[in-house]
């Protein structure tokens, strides 16, 4: 009989080896496959992130344009827009634009709750004003479990707690990343000449109607982002400081009327205000460290400016509900002219 060749059918041994030759990855292919993978998960982490980013910037549009149409539902209601009341004496009873719209964002229950006879954080108010609202919150913002509190009580910004932790009855209140807009500030035309300060869609102490925005409601800004509040925070997007001792934005909880912006820049650092960088250099003036209150700037206003976390710009409410992406390189005599409501300045879509 003729015998087979063992050749042609290998078979396998105990020993790896099938064939004569073993069976697996070298230490080279390894180390080679091993880099391939690295490469593509270092090609693929980018567009992740990017996707993500690009998700929650659609959801701040969301929340800006929902906020937009509170407004519009406010209007409809009351006949005038919902402006912040605010007397400039420091320890008076202040009412903020979005403490008005609450009715009007599924958030009527909280309007019950609230007590207009004292100011926001007082006793009565403040287990309403230290709920957390999803809509004012943008989720491209870090930390959005952190507070703001009332400055009335401290003189300088030594004097605030090191850092804000909510005790049980609150003291403190929930934030917001979002900002009425109420004017151009008077200093800055003396940094720009090209810029005239004037009223914005929302001046406070007054109840505005949409006729007095002779600009026209689509040529005119209602919201702006100025998130991270009331941390303070520069160009990068770099939180300044970790204490809220020295360094802080007079501003950032959604009840307080002190969170609406008057635009006024600032320098490309974010440490002048104001100046000719119109956004993303800082989300406002810094009241830490030894900075009275009321401050000489500003009184007892807020201190924030445009703000975000998006890359390379923000998102801006329109008067007509619209919500538009602006990019941070936009000219400043542009954009302050799309703060104003009736400057009758020549705007373009292309301008910005």
């Amino acid at each position: 009989m003729q015998r087979i060749s063992n050749d042609r059918y290998p078979t396998s041994s105990t020993d790896g080896r099938q064939g004569g030759r073993r069976v697996g990855f070298t230490l080279i292919e390894l180390l080679v496959v091993i880099a391939i993978i690295s490469v593509l998960i270092g090609l693929l982490l980018p567009a992740v992130q990017q996707a993500r980013e690009a998700a929650r910037r659609s959801q701040c549009t969301n929340n800006m344009k929902q906020l937009a149409l509170s407004v519009h539902n406010f209007y409809d209601a009351k006949k005038h827009l919902p402006s912040s009341i605010r007397p400039a004496a420091a320890g008076t009873i202040r009412l903020g634009s979005f403490v008005q719209l609450l009715p009007f964002i599924d958030k009527k229950v909280l309007w019950d709750d609230y007590d207009g006879t004292e100011n926001w954080a007082g006793p009565n108010n403040i287990l309403v004003t230290s709920q957390r609202i999803g809509t004012f919150e943008c989720p491209s913002s870090p930390s959005p479990e952190r507070l703001d509190a009332n400055p009335d009580p401290y003189s300088t910004g030594t004097d605030w707690p090191d850092t804000l932790t909510q005790p049980s009855p609150p003291t403190f209140v929930a934030v917001t990343d979002y900002a009425s807009s109420i004017g151009v500030d008077d200093r800055l035309p003396a940094v720009n000449s090209l810029v005239t300060a004037g009223k914005g869609f929302f001046p406070k102490n007054e109840k505005p109607t949409f006729g007095n925005i002779t600009d026209g409601l689509s040529n005119t800004i209602m919201l702006l982002e100025s998130a991270g509040r009331p941390n303070l925070y520069r160009r990068g997007p770099v939180l300044v400081s970790s204490s809220l001792k020295n360094g802080r934005v007079n501003a950032g909880g959604w009840a307080r009327a002190a969170s609406d912006i008057k635009f006024a820049g600032s320098d490309r650092s974010g440490t002048t205000i104001p100046g000719n960088t119109v956004m993303n250099a800082t989300n406002g003036e810094n009241c830490g460290g030894s900075v009275a209150y009321p401050n000489p700037s500003y009184g007892t206003e807020g201190t924030s400016q445009p703000f975000g976390f998006h890359l390379t710009g923000t998102n801006v409410a329109f008067g007509d509900g619209s919500v538009k992406f602006i990019d941070e390189g936009v000219n400043i005599a542009v954009f302050a002219a799309l703060i104003t409501r009736d400057q009758a300045e020549k705007v373009s879509d292309g301008s910005y």
